[in-house]
């Protein structure tokens, strides 16, 4: 027995035992919950990096436009929606569009209306809406911008309903608009210009979204220009369909009520002009008069001479080349000539006056007049050729390489060369492939240097003679000439790939036609833009976010040019 232990002992010992276990089963509760406080805290280490870095990817994402070309803003009509970066872009564009005409009107001492100086919510003036409502310009680049986003949606979606699709020309002005923004963005280092566009060099994402807001990539870009151009499409096409659609016997009506609109004469004219003196240096008043009077007197005698002189063609045409007879260029033709001339061509280039009298019934072929305006210090002497007369006119496609520089100046011989050679094998080009009409308006879309039709395919419709300049007249006017003819021609602007492409009949029927047709179409798209199909509904929420986000970055491009211009100044 002496080996047992006591019960005190025996107590003893389980109350260690307890106290044993449970210090055991305290410690492993505080292991495990070390262990989650540990992971937890990794949890949320790892959960503020995900924030931080989802909030640096989101200022990414929205610098560089992708919510905004995902967040719808509103919809036209039932399907056609308008997100966040079209809204911009069709701002951006108003904008652009009205700072440029701003400051062209500003450059020939004009007010426009629009302080390019400022943004536009930080103007004190005003302008009108359509309905002749005072808005700020801040409201009116809304309104811009949301008319447009109707317009292209609404026309583009009739487009598509009409199954009208865009060609090889069409794709091709696409990648020339984008091309063009390419060498904006990255102009090359021959460049002669001060432009901020030129100094700078920038990727072609980078220009786009400095002209339109960070919303703007290529890829955007493209996508909008072919819905503006099958908008466009639309409406061109349109009104081809209409101007065939009337009646010959409503046409024949039109021209009848009001023959001298769509009439035309053929004469010559000389002009006399009066120089602009300046006083000189050491010259009095009185003596400058004296000059200024005696070189004016001689002007005027000079073309009552000239009147008295040529009392027909034959007279008229020896005396201009006897003035001119020192110039070897001079070709008196070119110089003197007017033929196929509308009554509106005249009174604008000439004077309401002339044109009144040459429209006369009672001026006959071979009749002449002085006419003097004593306020601008002209004389014309007028001899009428051919009284009023109607043509026929013809359609032709063009690709232009020139031989002479903006001015008009000649290029070297090697770049008249080198025109050649380019208008050569542009003609082999289109040989070598289906040898169409459309296959032809691409390659002008992408080569011709003529500014007047590369947007058109190098198209040039319903010419009357005299219109162009004579080589491409006598070539397009030939009596032979058929459709699907192609040659090249040079004239004094440069080498010309030419493709006829019809005869289009007398002037006044086309000209009646595409008038009605232009004054139908209108009225079909208004009645189209505000009916039932096209509302417009956008959410009162994001406006606001995109408003702002358009004034913001107008505003910092205002102060960027003032702090340009400081600079400059300075």
């Amino acid at each position: 027995m002496a080996n047992e232990k006591s019960r005190a002992e025996q107590y003893r010992d389980e109350r260690k035992a307890r106290i044993a276990k449970a210090a055991k089963k305290n410690a492993s509760k505080i292991e495990k919950s070390t262990a989650v406080r540990k992971t937890v805290g990794r949890v949320i280490a790892i959960v503020l990096a995900a924030v931080i870095v989802l909030g640096a990817l989101g200022l990414g994402l929205s610098y560089y436009g992708v919510p905004q070309r995902l967040i719808v803003l509103g919809k036209v009509g039932n399907d056609q929606k308008v997100t966040i970066a079209e809204y911009e872009y069709y701002y951006m564009t108003a904008y652009n569009q009205l700072y440029n005409m701003a400051a062209q009107y500003q450059q020939y001492g004009y007010d426009y209306g629009f302080d390019t100086s400022l943004a536009p919510e930080d103007q004190t003036g005003t302008t009108q809406d359509e309905d002749g409502n005072e808005i700020t310009w801040s409201e009116y680049l809304h309104n811009q911008a949301v008319a447009v986003a109707q317009q292209n949606k609404a026309y583009y979606n009739e487009a598509v309903k009409a199954g009208i699709k865009l060609d090889k020309a069409d794709e091709q002005q696409i990648e020339n608009i984008i091309n063009d923004y390419k060498e904006e963005a990255n102009p090359s280092d021959t460049d002669d210009t001060s432009s901020d566009s030129q100094r700078v060099k920038y990727s072609l994402n980078a220009w786009l979204r400095k002209l339109f807001g960070g919303s703007v990539n290529k890829r955007f870009l493209r996508k909008e220009l072919r819905i503006q151009l099958l908008a466009q499409k639309y409406i061109t096409e349109r009104t081809k369909e209409l101007a065939k659609g009337y009646e010959q016997s409503e046409i024949d009506k039109t021209y009848n009520a009001d023959k001298d609109t769509y009439d035309m004469v053929d004469f010559r004219y000389y002009r006399f002009a009066n120089e602009e003196l300046t006083q000189n240096e050491n010259e009095t008043e009185a003596d400058f008069n004296t000059r200024k009077a005696k070189a004016e007197a001689k002007v005027k005698a000079d073309a009552v001479a000239f009147d008295k002189v040529a009392v027909n063609e034959s007279a008229f045409v020896a005396e201009a080349k006897k003035l001119n007879s020192t110039d070897e260029s001079y070709d008196v033709d070119s110089s003197t000539k007017t033929t196929s001339a509308l009554k509106s061509d005249i009174e604008q280039n000439f004077s309401a006056d002339i044109a009144k009298w040459l429209f006369d019934s009672s001026t006959k072929a071979g009749a002449k007049k002085m006419f003097t305006d004593t306020d601008a210090g002209t004389y014309y002497i007028i001899l009428l050729l051919q009284p009023k007369h109607q043509v026929d006119t013809v359609s032709s496609r063009h690709i232009l390489f020139k031989t002479v520089d903006d001015s008009n100046n000649p290029l070297s011989n090697e770049e008249v060369a080198a025109a050649k050679k380019k208008a050569e094998d542009t003609l082999k080009e289109w040989k070598s492939g289906d040898k169409t009409e459309e296959s032809f308006a691409a390659l002008a879309n992408e080569l011709t240097e003529d500014t007047g039709s590369n947007t058109k395919g190098g198209l040039y419709e319903h010419q009357r003679p005299g219109q162009m300049v004579k080589e491409f007249d006598a070539w397009n006017f030939d009596a032979n000439r058929k459709t699907g003819d192609v040659e090249i021609v040079k004239t004094e602007y440069g080498y010309h790939v030419i493709y006829f492409v019809s005869k289009d009949g007398k002037y006044y029927n086309n000209a009646i036609r595409d008038s009605k047709a232009s004054e139908d179409v209108s009225q079909e798209a208004e009645k189209l833009i505000k009916g039932d199909d096209y509302k417009v509904y956008f959410g009162k929420r994001c406006v606001p976010y995109a408003e702002n986000r358009m004034k913001k970055k107008i505003k910092s491009l205002v102060e960027l040019r003032a702090a340009n211009s400081s600079s400059t100044a300075s």
